[in-house]
């Protein structure tokens, strides 16, 4: 039974071996020059790497995992995405990393209003080290779209609106019913409602850890609707005097807020204004470092049994605050694999070769 199970683990990973990676590149140094050609020549299981160029919106319609080459401090630089990029139910697992999607979107109404929208059933999709920008000057204007059952994890990504100093009307991520979000070292910028429903809503679920939430010029509405879940170890930031608002829904634990007449419910959060996060600029949000300055309140303020932060003492409330720390610029420094092939047998007592393919640091 124990070589039966062995042969067809290994029969397994020799399928998956099978997947293909594919490579975009907008000068056309690359079979591709369009994202969403690569798309349509891949298969599910497929990986796609994109060179540091500016593209058009593509629609995912299968699992797939989609690497660019970071997104810059600045526009020409990382990979740049034009227009919105839609994540459809047939594309669950799929993984978007290190890509800027920027565009002027808003709607009275549905999915239409974001940048990024997870379609409904679309499940376990990953958006990492993602730069989210809508440049909508008027009402209505959204990074991400979650929809009817769906399920994202949002790690090291930023989202904000540029359009307009007036948040009013505008939201983070716009949620439907059924959903489940997970976010985690994540950065809202410039929304009155960063997590908020769209209509009427019922059992959907929110895990927010090492957030920062940022807002100027109006009220701050943490979440909004009757999604339930936790925000710990996060920092909601305002500009001017006005208030923040929390759900009855949410539990707020170990979180910093900036009008002291404004305290999240729970009694474990303390009062921190912007100053106590570096460099952070309202006006220039790629610019900004969100590093906690040498003796910062946030600096070991996080929950005591949150997992400790990288130089070992206990977490800090903000983005650089756990064990997954915000990358500026999105670029992918963590060593991947795109192609494993394993043997689909061995000799007994002899040796394996399993080759892969990869990369280990930044670059193409």
């Amino acid at each position: 039974m124990r070589k039966l199970t062995i042969l067809l683990m290994l029969l397994a990973c020799a399928i998956a071996a099978q997947a293909g990676v594919l490579k975009v590149a907008s000068d056309g140094t690359q079979p591709y020059t369009q994202i969403s050609s690569a798309i349509a020549a891949s298969v599910s299981g497929d990986t796609i790497l994109i060179m540091a160029g500016a593209y058009s919106g593509f629609t995912v319609d299968k699992k797939l995992v989609i690497i660019g080459s970071g997104t810059g401090t600045g526009v020409g630089e990382g990979v740049l995405v034009t227009s919105g990029i839609n994540v459809l139910d047939a594309a669950d697992s799929t993984e978007i990393r290190s890509i800027w999607a920027r565009a002027a979107a808003a709607h009275t109404s549905d999915s239409l209003a974001a940048i990024v929208r997870i379609r409904s059933g679309a499940e376990r999709i990953f958006l990492w080290r993602c730069f989210v920008e809508n440049t909508h000057s008027g009402l209505y204007a959204s990074g991400i779209w979650v929809g009817e059952g769906a399920s994202v994890d949002i790690v090291q990504t930023t989202i904000c609106q540029t359009g307009s100093q007036d948040p009013n009307v505008r939201w983070g991520i716009c949620y439907r019913s059924n959903c489940h979000i997970e976010l985690t070292s994540c950065v809202f910028h410039g929304f009155t409602n960063n997590v908020s429903s769209f209509g009427t809503t019922s059992g959907s679920t929110l895990l927010a850890k090492h957030c920062v939430l940022i807002t100027y010029n109006y009220t701050q509405n943490t979440v909004g609707g009757a999604i339930a879940g936790v925000f710990e170890n996060s920092a909601f930031v305002l500009r001017g005097s006005f208030s923040h608002t929390y759900s009855p829904n949410v539990t707020y634990s170990y979180c910093s807020y900036s009008e002291a007449l404004y305290p999240p419910p729970g009694g474990t959060s303390i009062l921190a204004d912007s100053s106590e996060i570096e460099t952070l600029s309202f006006e220039t949000i790629r610019a900004c470092d969100f590093h906690l300055p040498v003796g910062s309140v946030l600096i070991d303020a996080g929950n005591p049994t949150s997992p400790f932060d990288l130089d070992g003492s206990a977490a800090d409330i903000g983005i650089y605050g756990g064990q997954h720390p915000y990358v500026d610029g999105g670029v992918p420094d963590y060593p991947f694999a795109v192609q494993v092939e394993v043997p689909y047998s061995a000799p007994l007592n002899g040796t394996m070769r399993i080759w892969g393919r990869g990369r280990v640091g930044p670059g193409n």
